[in-house]
């Protein structure tokens, strides 16, 4: 596997926009996971925020969450919402607010199936009766690519790269990455995942998430459990969208199968019933 020490780490994300934790949302995390949060408190960091805040109230305020009244508070719409989802909203917010600029990609359509990802990472985990917090199962979803999103800001033709990898199944995209550009995305979300304070289970697994034989080498059960879950993740988006498994799915299923305990016919109702949810919303 992938060994890296700061100094290396350092060396090859230099020259990268890798942005810092949001200040706010330190604080809100700090608060969230306080022995006791006080909504009061939750409700005066977003408020500090005007855009965080005006999307928090929109969100609240559709027809997703059928309120008969129209939710103008922040404490009121933090309460409705609860604070995992709270969380997760900020979270994604924050991050991808954080990647600005022009890219060679449709920024917008990769936040897409990033949250895609995180949420079915937890749905997942809630599934399989995983030990991994729900947080965890977001995080992980959500951050693994985000490399993606800063070589996408900074090589004009990183969109070429993405497409020969789509196009030719065999491609490492990672090597791919490497070869043209001396660094690749998973080592630039490993280091962004690092400098955000993301539990080191999930940054050791956004480091290597295109190692496929991470399961034969990995003895951390913990990081085992969460790159299964990933992959599995990962397939039934990519499939929802093109109908069509991934190569890389294909030659390390039975080992992600095996690591949690299912069968294909298993994992096949779940993909079934992420296409209906999708298509149903």
């Amino acid at each position: 596997m992938i060994a890296l020490d700061n100094q290396k780490l350092s060396s090859l994300v230099s020259g990268f926009h890798i942005p810092p934790k949001p200040a706010i949302l330190t604080e809100f995390s700090d608060e969230i996971e306080s022995a006791e949060p006080s909504l009061e408190n939750i409700a005066r960091i977003i408020s500090k925020d005007i855009s965080l805040s005006a999307l928090l109230l929109k969100t609240i305020n559709s027809p997703l969450f059928g309120l008969n009244r129209t939710i103008a508070d922040i404490k009121q719409a933090a309460m409705f919402l609860g604070l995992d989802k709270l969380r997760f909203l900020v979270t994604a917010t924050l991050l991808k607010r954080s990647f600005s600029g022009k890219a060679c990609i449709s920024l917008e359509r990769f936040w897409d199936e990033s949250l895609e990802v995180a949420n079915t990472c937890m749905c997942l985990g809630v599934k399989y009766k995983s030990q991994l917090s729900v947080d965890e199962l977001y995080s992980v979803g959500l951050f693994h690519n985000v490399g993606i999103a800063a070589m996408a800001l900074r090589y004009p033709d990183y969109v070429d790269t993405l497409a020969f990898a789509n196009k030719h199944p065999d491609a490492n995209i990672t090597q791919l990455e490497q070869s043209k550009y001396h660094c690749d995305h998973a080592t630039i979300g490993y280091y962004l995942a690092v400098s955000w304070h993301l539990p080191q289970s999930i940054c050791n697994v956004i480091l290597h998430h295109h190692e496929q034989r991470f399961l034969e080498n990995c003895s951390n059960s913990r990081d085992r459990l969460t790159y299964a879950i990933l992959k599995c993740a990962e397939n039934a988006v990519t499939y929802s969208r093109s109908l069509s498994h991934s190569s890389e799915w294909m030659r390390i299923k039975q080992q992600i199968f095996s690591e949690l305990g299912i069968v294909d016919e298993d994992y096949e109702d779940l993909v079934e019933d992420f296409i209906e949810n999708i298509q149903g919303r």
